[in-house]
């Protein structure tokens, strides 16, 4: 079987996403995710300057040359092929600062990955972070990048799924305001959510996958005495799974859903907001964790973490959230034409 193509775009250029590139294209291994050249054919979206810039901070043993076209990439390491976007312009990187110039870059990579994935020419994507008040200073009005994404390629529901180790999250609602949730939470889209865990979990090899679905209200509402999402949407959600022979419970109060699941309970939570998912992943070991979007041309890997401009520019940065997100682009990318 060929190597999937995975272009890995640099991010805001102000935070730590070229350093976590050049971190993990270097080692080829980094924090127990094994990918390398080894599974796929890797290129860099970006500056080559900026790449350089950031190579001699590390002190790593790269070289990467720029290219017009995929046409001309050689996918030779320590050799890195580097596309660079029409239009990108970077003259100073303001390290550790929020600069709609560097918002304006990080989304000119990633328009130019998605042009290349909407052509087939790219089997992956992975996005080092970018800072979304940055992207929004650059004129881009997307609540997120997703949506972003999701405009440029014309993909009607893409969604957000993390992965905390073993354990695999989805979100039912994502990037909006907590008072808009409620009305969000209907048994069609909890239904779809549940459907896209399962479909994503075998894909990464669970034969029968066990997923576990939270409940929005406190004590899962307690039969409808601090609210009846659970009886009304999510419950008929859960059983109109069941009738399609998916191993999958709830409504489960979302205080204990994650700790059985870290007990080996359950393969997969599907969440009704954002935190209830994110604030569980991330008191986990970050090297554990990445972020894939779904739904769109191909996968989409990107940290669990932000920009984090107070490390930027030190090279002090752990590569392991990013090396992860590799690990599963990869993963996924390998199987998308089964």
């Amino acid at each position: 079987m060929d190597k999937p193509t995975i272009a890995l775009t640099m991010g805001d250029p102000a935070g730590i996403g070229p350093e976590l590139i050049v971190k993990v294209l270097s080692r080829g291994t980094a924090c127990g995710c094994r990918t390398s050249d080894r599974d796929c054919r890797p290129l860099v979206v970006g500056d080559p300057s900026v790449m350089r810039d950031i190579c001699k901070v590390v002190g790593a043993n790269l070289r990467f040359s720029l290219i017009q076209d995929l046409s001309e990439a050689n996918f030779s390491p320590p050799d890195v092929d580097v596309l660079h976007p029409e239009g990108l312009r970077i003259e100073n990187v303001p390290w550790g600062r929020v600069d709609p110039d560097m918002g304006r870059a990080a989304a000119l990579c990633l328009r130019k990955a998605f042009e290349m994935a909407v052509d087939q020419k790219v089997q992956g994507v992975v996005s080092a972070p970018l800072n979304k008040e940055a992207f929004h200073l650059a004129g881009y009005r997307y609540r997120d990048e997703l949506a972003y994404l999701a405009e440029l390629t014309n993909s009607p529901e893409p969604v957000i799924l993390g992965v905390m180790g073993s354990i695999w999250t989805v979100a039912v609602t994502g990037h909006i305001p907590f008072k808009d949730i409620v009305g969000l939470i209907k048994k069609e889209r909890v239904l779809r959510h549940i459907l896209r865990m399962r479909d994503t979990l075998k894909k990464v090899g669970f034969a029968e996958p066990r997923i576990a679905v939270a409940a929005l209200n406190v004590h899962a509402g307690e039969g409808g005495l601090f609210g009846r999402e659970e009886i009304d949407e999510i419950g008929p959600a859960i059983q109109a799974a069941r009738e399609q022979d998916i191993n999958v419970q709830g409504p489960i109060p979302a205080d204990v859903v994650f700790a059985r699941a870290l007990e080996k309970s359950f393969d997969g939570v599907v969440s009704m907001y954002h935190d209830q998912a994110n604030i569980a992943r991330k008191l986990q070991p970050r090297h554990k964790s990445a972020t894939l979007f779904m739904g769109l041309p191909v996968v989409c890997g990107t940290t669990a973490h932000g920009t984090a401009f107070d490390k930027a520019g030190q090279g002090i940065a752990d590569p392991g959230s990013l090396a992860a997100a590799l690990k599963y682009t990869v993963m996924l990318s390998s199987q998308a034409g089964e």
